[in-house]
């Protein structure tokens, strides 16, 4: 399967994929930052402080505990200029966080994972019911910090797009980590092949004729084929900004993140349509393996 992947790979890029309008990068303006107590919380105020000093955002932060008397959200708002706190709604810490995003408009939430714990000690089985929910219900796009060395703003060198299918919300994610990303740095787009998926596909296709097969190369070229437009817009963005563009269908056993022991610095970005079950848990998946900071773009959230 990795010689497929690799094979098209080189198919791919060499294609001509004709002229292609460049993307709108999309900075935040107002961003949400959540506490939950946990060694996170430092991660994530360095986080919205280079936003502040990067884009001049208002940040708005909020205490999202279920029991929180002591105070920590004035050392936050100390240090982050252009901050103020917010106050708490009752319920469990995804009510709070949910009903805090529609009492305030915000374009960015950004908020520790695993919600309440230490990364360090729950490691990668850990997201957690607050990111699960969250990634169902978020109206906007949420940012996970994840372990203490992935700061934001060493992680905005090196980005990555990771699709795992067709997405509605492709081309904004895409606008989301051009935004975000740092002068002359690299944006990435990896297309991702995970093995369950294409085992399913070629059954399907078997199945609907007989004799005919699926091999991984027909596979990926498929799949690159279909994100032809989105490849060529992002090549275009990228001369357009001085970034360094690279497309990488791979399969999802080496793709985005690496290992929970390296230590390269990533920002991974991921569209994700909320009333799609795959994508939903091909995210929440990377996520838990993910040392990175994780973007997740969604789609429109349907209410309740």
């Amino acid at each position: 399967m990795d010689r497929g992947v690799d094979a098209s790979m080189r198919m791919f890029e060499k294609s001509q994929v004709g002229d292609a309008a460049a993307l709108s990068p999309i900075k935040p303006a107002r961003v949400m930052l959540v506490l939950d107590g946990s060694q996170q919380d430092q991660t994530g105020t360095a986080a919205v402080k280079y936003l502040r000093e990067t884009f001049n955002v208002e940040t708005l932060v909020l205490d999202a505990r279920e029991s929180n008397e002591d105070d920590i959200t004035t050392s936050v708002i100390e240090s982050v200029s252009g901050s103020r706190p917010i106050e708490r709604s009752k319920g469990d810490s995804y009510d709070a966080i949910l009903a805090s995003l529609e009492t305030h408009a915000v374009d960015l939430v950004v908020l520790p994972c695993p919600f309440g714990r230490d990364f360090d000690t729950v490691g990668s089985d850990s997201a957690g019911t607050v990111i699960d929910v969250l990634l169902s219900r978020c109206p906007c796009p949420m940012l996970a910090i994840r372990r203490a060395d992935q700061r934001l703003d060493e992680c905005v060198k090196e980005v990555s797009v990771v699709v795992g299918g067709e997405c509605d919300v492709e081309s904004k994610a895409a606008a989301w980590a051009f935004g975000l990303s740092a002068d002359q740095s690299t944006v990435t787009l990896n297309l991702v092949v995970e093995k369950e998926q294409y085992e399913n596909i070629r059954s399907i296709v078997e199945a609907l004729s007989e004799g005919a097969t699926l091999d991984p190369e027909s596979f990926v070229e498929a799949m690159t084929k279909t994100h032809r437009s989105l490849h060529a817009a992002m090549a275009k963005t990228a001369t357009d900004l001085g970034r360094s563009y690279h497309l990488r269908p791979q399969a999802g056993e080496v793709a985005p993140p690496n290992p929970l022991q390296s230590r390269d610095k990533t920002l991974l970005v991921m569209p994700l349509e909320v009333d799609d079950r795959f994508g939903q848990g091909f995210v929440q998946d990377r996520i838990r393996r993910s040392p990175h900071p994780v973007l997740v773009v969604p789609s429109h959230v349907p209410e309740l």
